[in-house]
């Protein structure tokens, strides 16, 4: 269309000097011819450009757009500061001019990140104010109200106002025409720069698998250390979400690709998956595993369900060319995630070590007028008897066991660390010492009352502890450690396998 209208204009351009050629040699009597001439030639010359311009695609608008759109929207609710995730050219911050600390600004940007993936929107109300956050895989946008009590209403609005955004982020990312291959190395890019974290990367992989296949589509990954066991890390919206989490057995077909690091075909009754939930139907339990390759070494498997695809199609191209990129994407995404999880997990319980309890206790002790919280110091009584006694062996699985009773024992919002040989913390934010106690108390049950065997001998376990409060044990959040230190101590030289609470008040 373009094309045909720049040669019309040429033509135009070409009739119009005629006109005053044939003008100049006949004088007078033709300028009128010649005026008219000029005028065709002029509209002829600039018919081209005008078109192209008027017809040449642009985006609906600039990266640097949606910054401006993202503070003026910060500015009209008295926002603290705003986050976009996966435009062009990175991520985006805006800030008033109020001080925003370093740890809210991650928490808005972890947000705006995890928005874009799951494409929630979410509302989190905490000490700095009230984080709202909205998105559509690969963008996400949020904010940071000023009002830690920010009602509902108000809330709804943001979220709102940014869904629109979002949207414009969407509209204006749409793709140009052109090959095969440029378009999913440009929906590549776009998947990079949406998602950087394990889980992230993850679901963009089955996200786009599934843009692709119009099919359910999941990601197999073997896990580090010995075992290296495989578990679905990741399901796309169009398959069955029981998936997640599921061991993969060795026997399937998924597990079957990692090994030989070559495709592999379900067949008959066969599920792709293994042994997932049993009334799982018949269409959804075909599918084609195609493995993830760091280098030489499969490290997962993208698993796409229903009848398999034809190889010499241009959806097994597609489809190849993610799993090419998806690969080597997933493989430094695990390692990252893997050194994040050795510096703050204990390698023999799997709880969080001293070091991220420290940290988490520093961030209560920053916020503004802290509010309640409780520690729990916990020791397993006359460890060293049972580890001299049965060997060093017993002894780690006596600390797995108790691992695992306390981490039953606490809410999401609680942390379990390993602190030390045969001791353990519970960190308790938002708790009054109160609840604490009964916490710990309940804790204290559990472990002598469950069952721990060794060598297929039960052998008794209890454990004491103990319990300091901010504020009503200490009037400082920097001071509790040493409180419930003091409180388990008292508890051992009474007795063990009791709970004794931290002497003071405020």
């Amino acid at each position: 269309m373009k094309q045909r209208v720049v040669w019309v204009g040429r033509a135009l351009a070409v009739l119009g000097l005629t006109a005053v050629i044939a003008a100049v040699f006949h004088a007078n009597l033709y300028a009128l011819l010649a005026a008219l001439g000029g005028f065709v030639t002029a509209i002829g010359l600039a018919l081209g450009p005008l078109v192209h311009e008027w017809l040449t695609e642009r985006p609906v608008a600039r990266p640097s757009d949606f910054a401006h759109l993202l503070d003026l929207l910060r500015r009209a609710h008295g926002a603290r500061a705003g986050w976009l995730v996966g435009v062009p050219d990175g991520d985006v911050e805006v800030a008033g001019g109020d001080d925003v600390s370093r740890e809210l600004r991650r928490r808005g940007s972890a947000l705006a990140q995890l928005a874009s993936i799951d494409g929630r929107a979410h509302v989190a109300r905490e000490a700095g104010g009230t984080f709202v956050a909205v998105g559509d895989f690969p963008f996400g946008a949020g904010v940071l109200l000023a009002d830690q009590h920010a009602q509902p209403g108000v809330a709804e609005a943001v979220v709102d106002e940014l869904r629109r955004l979002v949207a414009a982020m969407r509209l204006s990312d749409v793709p140009e025409h052109g090959d095969r291959g440029e378009l999913v190395a440009k929906q590549l890019a776009t998947m990079a720069r949406g998602a950087q974290t394990l889980e992230g990367v993850a679901k963009a992989g089955v996200e786009l698998a599934q843009q692709f296949t119009q099919r359910g589509v999941a990601i197999v990954l073997q896990g580090a250390g010995p075992a290296q066991t495989l578990q679905v890390v990741a399901v796309s919206t169009g398959a069955d979400q029981r998936l997640m989490g599921h061991a993969v057995p060795v026997a399937a077909p998924a597990a079957r690709s990692i090994s030989a690091a070559v495709p592999v075909v379900s067949r008959g009754e066969e599920d792709v998956f293994g042994a997932p939930p049993a009334d799982r139907r018949r269409r959804d339990r075909a599918g084609t595993a195609y493995p993830l390759m760091d280098g030489l070494f499969a490290i997962g498997a993208l698993v796409v369900t229903g009848a398999p695809i034809d190889s010499d199609s241009p959806l097994a191209e597609q489809l190849n060319r993610l799993v090419v990129e998806l690969g080597s994407r997933l493989a430094a995404a695990r390692a990252v995630h893997e050194a994040e999880q050795r510096a703050v997990l204990d390698p023999l319980t799997g709880l969080r070590n001293r070091r991220e309890l420290e940290r988490q206790l520093s961030r209560h002790q920053r916020l503004a007028g802290p509010p309640p919280a409780t520690l729990v110091y916990l020791d397993l009584d006359r460890f060293k008897t049972l580890n001299d006694t049965l060997g060093h062996a017993a002894g780690d699985s006596a600390l797995r066991h108790v691992a695992g009773i306390l981490q039953a024992a606490i809410r999401d919002k609680d942390l379990v660390a390993r602190i030390g040989g045969e001791e353990f913390a519970v960190w308790m934010p938002l708790t009054p010492l109160v609840e604490g106690l009964e916490v710990a108390e309940r804790i204290r049950r559990a472990v002598e009352t469950t069952v721990w065997r060794w060598s297929g001998s039960a052998y008794p376990l209890t454990a004491s502890c103990g319990v300091a409060g901010y504020p009503d044990s200490v009037g400082d959040v920097n001071n509790l450690r040493s409180a419930a230190d003091a409180a388990l101590y008292r508890a051992k030289q009474a007795g063990r396998n009791r709970v004794e609470k931290a002497a003071g008040g405020g």
